[in-house]
């Protein structure tokens, strides 16, 4: 199924699990709460497969539009996207057993991955699925 994903989309979301992986090892060493930490990581990477699918279907879809169309729609949609996830922040912030700062970390994590895209592409998704870019 991963062979599938646009390969982009395969890159950031695979930087984004490595950033996860590395903030979850120093959130394991540094916090007192480790579960509610872990949740919070947790939590905050689905929120980035989200929106990173949700930004990869809307870009696909604006591209098709014409130019004022596409703008109206792609600006629809992103805000759509923050909704969503300030309406997620509030009721992680609701939950007792979830970091909000550990979902806020992990959201961040999109932003690096965004950084190291094409790094991660040149040393690692593209030897895990043998393809040449």
């Amino acid at each position: 199924m991963l062979k599938r994903l646009d390969p982009t989309v395969r890159d950031l979301l695979t930087g984004a699990l490595l950033y996860g992986i590395i903030v979850e090892i120093i959130g394991l060493i540094l916090v007192e709460n480790r579960l509610s930490y872990s949740l919070g990581i947790l939590v905050g990477y689905i929120c980035v497969v989200f929106m990173v699918c949700h930004m990869y279907l809307t870009l696909e879809k604006a591209l098709d539009m014409d130019p004022d169309s596409a703008s109206k729609f792609s600006t629809r949609n992103n805000i759509l996207r923050y909704v969503i996830l300030v309406i997620i922040l509030m009721l992680v912030a609701w939950l007792p057993k979830v970091s909000v700062m550990a979902v806020i970390i992990m959201i961040f994590g999109m932003k690096i991955s965004a950084f190291l895209q094409p790094v991660i592409s040149k040393y690692i998704t593209s030897k895990i699925f043998k393809e040449r870019r």
